[in-house]
């Protein structure tokens, strides 16, 4: 006798249909040319020792068994999910305009009741462990299941998922080549500032032993957030800057303005060989949103740089060396 469907299974499949649905609703409301509509959508659970997590993700259809294509793990932030977060980002859809796959992670209501990633718990910031061992794990499995290029792998996140990116590069610099850190916190986020940018880069040298290097990081903040203080980016550049062993003050900065919308400050900083190891955008007026998120989302900021597309760019200048 064949069992009835058991209620996760019936719920993974209510999911996968309403993600269908909820991207074609996405599609309709923004008008763009780079629509995730000719490759392929996968979902499932990934199970270990240090727990359990469902996620989503894209192929896009340039992808050729064979050929080793990049890989992007994108975080979402408190109260939002993998799907709304894809919905939000456009990932999905840069994925088939650029050429790259794309996974998001979902984050247990079960173990954070709004969705946040356990950044601020010390199980979840080191390797081998926690929420990062899970976050790795399902990066393996997407590159395990399609032909990734491990030297073009990327991590992004906003808010609290912003902070488990920043956690993902420090723990796993072998794994993942840059990273993107949009209104996010630096290593063992101090919400105090009473430890130095400078204090958490070393620790992050500590986390890294003998794989340390710097991750090349993008770094997005509003100046007018009132969730994560603007100062956050700063501490965030000198975090690398240490790791990096130079100092903490730009190289360049650059006016920007988006026609129509919002103006920024973008700001690089090298490393002593002249190569750029973070790049900053410090977006005017800007609160705790998505930069030039869908308009369809609480959490989209239309009138901001598009940081989607601008990460990519970084992203694809960025591989593993």
């Amino acid at each position: 006798m064949t069992s009835p469907p058991q209620p996760r299974a019936i719920a993974r499949v209510l999911r996968a249909a309403l993600l269908c649905v909820a991207l074609s609703l996405a599609s309709i409301v923004v008008a763009s040319p780079a629509q995730a509509a000719n490759g392929s959508f996968f979902a499932g659970t990934y199970a270990s020792f240090h727990g359990v997590r469902d996620y989503h993700g894209y192929v896009p259809s340039s992808y050729v068994p064979g050929n080793d294509m990049p890989l992007v793990v994108a975080l979402h932030g408190c109260t939002e999910n993998d799907v709304g977060f894809d919905i939000l980002s456009g990932w999905s859809a840069e994925a088939e305009a650029r050429g790259f796959i794309v996974v998001f992670p979902d984050q247990n209501n079960f173990v954070n009741p709004a969705g946040c990633w356990n950044w601020f718990l010390p199980s979840n910031q080191h390797r081998g462990g926690g929420e990062p061992a899970i976050i790795a794990g399902i990066t393996n499995r997407i590159a395990s299941n399609y032909d990734v290029d491990d030297k073009r792998t990327y991590v992004t996140g906003v808010s609290a998922g912003g902070v488990m990116a920043n956690i993902m590069t420090v723990a796993y610099p072998d794994v993942y080549a840059a990273s993107s850190v949009l209104a996010g916190c630096e290593y063992h986020c101090d919400v105090t500032r009473s430890r130095t940018p400078e204090e958490s880069g070393m620790d992050a040298l500590a986390e890294m032993g003998v794989r340390a290097r710097s991750v090349p990081t993008l770094i997005f903040q509003g100046t007018a957030d009132v969730v994560v203080a603007p100062v956050t980016a700063d501490r965030i550049a000198g975090q690398w800057t240490t790791v990096a062993g130079t100092d903490a003050i730009p190289d360049t900065s650059t006016p920007g303005q988006v026609p129509g919308g919002r103006s920024f400050t973008h700001l690089t900083y090298t490393d002593d060989a002249g190569r750029v190891i973070v790049e900053q955008y410090m977006i005017d007026g800007a609160g705790h949103a998505y930069p030039g998120g869908c308009g369809c989302s609480l959490y989209g900021d239309t009138s901001g740089p598009d940081a989607t597309a601008i990460t990519w760019d970084f992203f694809a200048a960025n591989p593993m060396p």
